[in-house]
């Protein structure tokens, strides 16, 4: 059954689809005429939190506003799940003013099934509640480097989300408050980002503060969110091989929803568990990747990953860390940009296995 679910993931790559060549052999001169327009592809794949995925992904490239510039896109996906999910995301991302500004603009429509664990960092597999979760989700950044050396970045963050939850009858937790409303929230962030290239960095740095106010003026409920992530990239000067490396801290303080707490997202921090198995107010995600480019458009990743939350800092550091390793496979959706989807087998806890489909780097 295990190697079944690992060849569903796989599926993701089977039959992509690109408009005009995105040779890296192609010269300057000749970018216009062999710019990439769009990329699309099914989604066809298996994770712990959605069972079996169907659906399917597009991406739409622009050219970029200067020469060797950032290429602006928007991402649009809608796939289901024989879990009973649905899920659409419509995502523009944008530079602007040579490359001074850049932002994003998710909005994502949720209809979803999911597994509270409890909080904690002591989480069981074998016991958990089934939630029903309803989300319209709308969320903003736009970051900046204008007066600054471009290294160095500063932007704002808007959240805005109605969502409405509702818990299955069960006695195997105490369930804690749904939170069903509005959960509204401005923020800002800080940034100091050299990386080379953001879809698959080979040298460089991204160190990011970033610090969300949800407040009942604005919502339903007050409480603020805090992370510091922090992210290394080398070229090995060998097989072409580049480590990636990064340490993500987050802080929830105040009424903050079950959902909303600190840990894994389960897709890019700590993969291969659904999003939250382990949680609390503050968590702590270690991480670092081999990555290889392997011909033709394919490309290979082996990680380890390490995890654990707290209620606070001391006993943050106290507590037993969950671990993971694994590998996986990646497909070029965009050779000229770095845009790859990926799929990737992890062994949690070294015990559990968990699968995981997404377009992106993890980090």
């Amino acid at each position: 059954m295990k190697l079944v679910k690992f060849l569903a993931a796989s599926l993701m790559f089977a039959a992509p689809l690109f408009a005009e060549a995105d040779s890296t052999s192609v010269s300057a001169k000749d970018t216009t005429k062999h710019f990439q327009r769009f990329t699309a592809l099914p989604v066809l794949g298996y994770s712990e939190e959605t069972q079996l995925q169907f659906g399917a992904m597009g991406i739409i490239f622009f050219k970029p506003e200067v020469e060797g510039g950032k290429v602006p896109e928007i991402d649009i996906t809608a796939y289901g799940s024989t879990r009973g999910q649905f899920q659409f995301i419509l995502e523009p991302i944008y530079y602007l003013y040579h490359d001074k500004i850049s932002g994003s603009a998710a909005f994502r429509y949720q209809n979803w099934v999911a597994s509270y664990f409890g909080k904690g960092n002591n989480p069981d597999f074998d016991k958990s509640v089934i939630f029903d979760r309803e989300k319209i989700l709308l969320e903003s950044t736009i970051e900046s480097s204008i007066g600054l050396p471009k290294q160095l970045k500063y932007g704002a963050v808007i959240h805005i989300e109605n969502s409405d939850i509702s818990f299955r009858e069960s006695d195997a937790l105490e369930l804690p408050d749904d939170h069903s409303g509005w959960r509204n929230g401005v923020g800002y962030q800080a940034s100091f980002d050299s990386r080379d290239n953001t879809n698959w960095s080979r040298h460089g740095f991204l160190v990011q503060w970033q610090q969300m106010f949800y407040s009942d003026k604005l919502g339903d409920f007050s409480f603020d969110i805090e992370k510091f992530d922090v992210r290394g990239f080398t070229d090995l000067h060998f097989w072409n091989i580049t480590m990636a490396t990064a340490v993500l801290w987050q802080r929830a303080n105040g009424d903050v929803p079950f959902d909303m707490l600190a840990g894994p997202d389960g897709i890019k921090r700590f993969r291969g568990v659904e999003s939250l198995f382990f949680n609390d107010k503050q968590s702590l995600i270690v991480q670092a990747e081999l990555r290889k480019f392997l011909g033709w458009r394919l490309a290979g990743t082996i990680f380890f990953e390490g995890g654990k939350a707290g209620d606070h800092f001391s006993e943050l550091m106290r507590n037993k860390w969950h671990q993971a390793i694994g590998f996986g496979g990646q497909l070029a959706l965009n050779l000229k940009e770095q845009l790859y989807a990926r799929g990737e087998f992890s062994l949690v806890d070294y015990k559990h296995l968990g699968l995981t489909v997404y377009v992106r780097h993890a980090f």
